[in-house]
């Protein structure tokens, strides 16, 4: 019996949730799921242009397996671009990293089911927020450690 998977620690949710190439209709496209761990990989890797033994550490795993998400992240980005489908950030086994002593807070939107997270101390509260997503004020607030998919 494999043991589980190690939660990987994820710094930054995704600004979106879907990318889909222009002109088609996101209903008539096949997607490819990329979770957000792996996208977080991306993110450290790609973006912020660290080497894979410290974005290992900034995950909370190790060297190869930082170096397979982002290999499985690379293909599953390269097969939607190439093939036209759409691509879907979601899932996967993650928590968010908490950022100085007072952290992030989790919300998520109960019309579209947005996730998203805000630092402590910006003055917004969940009740008076409305979804980046999909603009309604459906509203909720996730417990402190509910980053997990």
């Amino acid at each position: 019996m494999a043991r589980p998977p190690k939660e990987r620690m994820v710094e930054k949710l995704p600004p979106m949730s879907h990318y889909k190439p222009a002109g088609t209709p996101l209903c008539g496209l096949e997607e490819v799921v990329l979770t957000v761990d792996e996208m977080e990989a991306i993110r450290l890797i790609d973006i912020e242009q660290l080497d894979q033994s410290e974005a290992a550490k900034r995950m909370g795993v190790s060297t190869p397996t930082i170096n397979r998400m982002a290999n499985l992240a690379h293909q599953k980005i390269a097969s939607a671009l190439w093939q036209g489908c759409a691509l879907r950030i979601e899932g996967g086994n993650f928590r968010l990293a908490r950022h100085g002593k007072s952290g992030l807070r989790n919300f998520t939107c109960k019309t579209c089911n947005h996730r998203w997270t805000l630092p402590h101390g910006t003055g917004q509260r969940g009740h008076d927020l409305s979804c980046p997503a999909c603009e309604a004020f459906t509203v909720s607030r996730d417990d402190e450690d509910n980053g997990k998919n």
